[in-house]
């Protein structure tokens, strides 16, 4: 009798435990009180959000400066989202520039001698905000000044994604034109130094009896008027010299910008001949 109801109660056990084992769980509508949790899949980042700027939102200008002994070309991005922008590089290059004549033979390209980076690079643009680059081309070719006239100015930013997208190649690119201007053949080499008023000019001159003339004005009047210069030595030779100038303060511009004028007077007529003009400082 004994060892009847001892097998009799481990059966019972036996299947109880087996029902407990393989009841399924409640559903939500079975139990309306349980809180419910979304468990992420493995490739599902939580922490991400997804952007939603696009190549448009990214406006590109291209602003050439065209001087006597270069131009200066400007890359502006800016970034007209409401989002700030990660723009993407596979290296430090993060533009091309390239340079073509009429004919469309390549006179110019940016990254030929070069090196750069090769690692991933990002520049961030914040929302509203834009971001410029700048680069001077002096106007030679293989060494040699390239004839005057007009050109093309290509510019490719070669970004690959933006904030993690991929994006198409030349996607973002802008183009241009540029004069070249007669080769001067009086003033070469003129760079300036200092700042409020007070300046240092340097460069080369090859001038008719070793003088030549400068001056200064503001855009719209001259604040210091024609005024002879002599040089070491005079034409054929090119002269170096340097140059100090001195700006009144009631005469500096508070919006605009101070030009230098460097010029020949002719011979035969007196008319200003080589005339070679490059800022001083530009104020705003």
């Amino acid at each position: 009798m004994v060892r009847y109801v001892l097998m009799l109660l481990l059966s019972v056990f036996i299947i109880t435990g087996c029902g407990t084992q393989n009841q399924a769980p409640l559903t939500n509508s079975e139990n309306e009180d349980a809180p419910v949790t979304a468990i992420p899949s493995e490739t599902e980042d939580v922490n991400s959000s997804v952007s939603n700027v696009s190549i448009e939102d990214i406006k590109t200008k291209l602003d050439i400066d065209a001087r006597e002994e270069g131009a200066d070309i400007s890359i502006t991005l800016t970034n007209t989202s409401d989002e700030d922008v990660r723009l993407t590089f596979t290296s430090g290059q993060k533009f091309e520039i390239v340079i073509e004549d009429q004919a469309g033979q390549e006179v110019y390209r940016y990254s030929i001698d070069k090196s750069f980076i090769m690692a991933l690079q990002n520049e961030d643009i914040k929302a509203g905000e834009e971001v410029t680059w700048q680069e001077t081309w002096d106007y030679l070719q293989t060494g040699e000044r390239i004839p005057s006239g007009d050109y093309v100015v290509k510019v490719d930013v070669l970004a690959t994604q933006i904030n993690g997208k991929e994006i198409p190649a030349n996607s973002i690119s802008a183009e241009g034109k540029v004069t070249v201007p007669n080769e001067n053949v009086a003033f070469r080499n003129i760079k300036v130094e200092g700042s409020n008023g007070e300046y240092k000019v340097i460069g080369e001159a090859r001038v008719f009896e070793a003088s030549f003339f400068y001056a200064v004005e503001n855009g719209h009047d001259y604040v210091i008027d024609e005024t002879v210069f002599t040089t070491q030595e005079g034409a054929p030779e090119w002269s170096t010299f340097e140059l100090n100038i001195s700006i009144p303060s009631d005469k500096i511009p508070k919006n605009g910008t101070l030009l230098l004028q460097l010029f020949e007077r002719s011979a035969k007529d007196g008319e200003i001949v080589n005339l070679y003009t490059t800022p001083l400082e530009s104020f705003n």
